[in-house]
């Protein structure tokens, strides 16, 4: 009974995203007759699988109050070096676990400081981003990785009773993560870290421990998210993850996370507002919108994003309500 109650207050909670979401669907299947099939529809959770997980830890990195624009940079270069360490004989499932032991590592970079040296995230992460993008073409020297392992290659292209790997791994590792922050003591600390830093120090929590462990998480899936991203692809390219920062940010600030403050927002909003990003690039993508016209589009939605959570904590949306009542 009570988690039927969770669950019904959780989209309640949401509701107007998935509103929103059925909107674009109802307006899409008129639109299209492409839309509303199977494949069309796993290759929407298949485009949105990489910022998707990425934008798992970045809503943790949110919710203590910080940003992670290294994300980009971390999934470079971790996937790169497994890709080379694969294509030198490595067992794909050790290449796969130095990988994220190197996502492991960039994000405990950030993570002690912030924490520890008193670093404002901003700086630091876009200072992380641009050493491991610059890491990243001084290993390959500008050139792509391709012909990776068949075994590797099942972990983002394989199926699964017809489902492709990546959109399971999202889905289950939204709901591991999403339980993990509602159901755990240190997922809930994570909030109130966020939320009130002196009172959790008062009550005896180690924030720069909670901190480090959520920056380290963010690296370490977003590397997940590269390997995955590889693995279907077959390729490393040189331009890979270019834009996923703003894109796994745009995510979590529809989903209701706020960039201004933490301690708020959920990994189903999250989950949600990534789904909302899908759905209108794959509709741009149907409509056959120009590139140009879908960067500048693109450009909207993060505007918006960013004007809604001003909205939201400066309680204006509550206020708006208000005059019309």
């Amino acid at each position: 009974m009570k988690s039927l109650k969770k669950g019904y207050q959780l989209v309640r909670e949401q509701s107007m995203l998935l509103i929103i979401i059925l909107v674009i669907f109802i307006a899409m299947t008129f639109a299209s007759p492409y839309f509303l099939t199977f494949n069309n529809i796993t290759n929407i959770i298949q485009y949105i699988s990489v910022y998707g997980i990425t934008a798992i830890g970045m809503t943790m990195v949110i919710l203590t109050g910080g940003i992670n624009l290294s994300v980009g940079g971390t999934l470079a270069l971790s996937s790169w070096f497994a890709a080379y360490l694969m294509l030198k004989g490595t067992p794909w499932f050790l290449a796969m676990l130095a990988a994220l032991a190197v996502g492991a590592a960039v994000g405990a970079i950030n993570g002690f400081a912030v924490a520890r040296v008193g670093i404002p995230p901003l700086i630091v992460t876009l200072a992380l981003e641009q050493m491991a993008r610059g890491a990243h073409l001084v290993f390959s020297k500008g050139k792509p990785l391709y012909g990776l392992p068949e075994g590797f290659l099942k972990v983002g292209a394989g199926k699964v009773f017809g489902i492709p790997m990546s959109v399971i791994w999202t889905i289950v590792l939204f709901i591991i993560f999403g339980l993990f922050l509602t159901h755990t003591s240190l997922g809930r600390t994570i909030y109130a870290v966020g939320g009130n830093p002196t009172a959790t120090r008062i009550a005896g929590v180690n924030n720069s421990k909670v901190i480090l462990f959520v920056y380290v998480i963010a690296g370490m899936l977003s590397t997940f998210a590269g390997l995955v991203l590889i693995a279907r692809l077959d390729s490393c390219p040189v331009s890979i993850a270019k834009g996923l920062d703003m894109s796994a940010i745009t995510g979590c600030v529809i989903g209701g996370c706020s960039v201004t403050c933490g301690g708020k927002g959920k990994i189903f909003g999250t989950f949600l507002g990534i789904i909302i990003m899908g759905l209108i690039q794959n509709a741009l993508d149907l409509l056959n919108v120009s590139a140009y016209y879908q960067q500048f589009i693109q450009g909207v939605v993060i505007l918006l994003a960013v004007t809604l959570d001003a909205m939201r904590n400066q309680n204006l949306l509550t206020g708006f309500r208000h005059k019309k009542a």
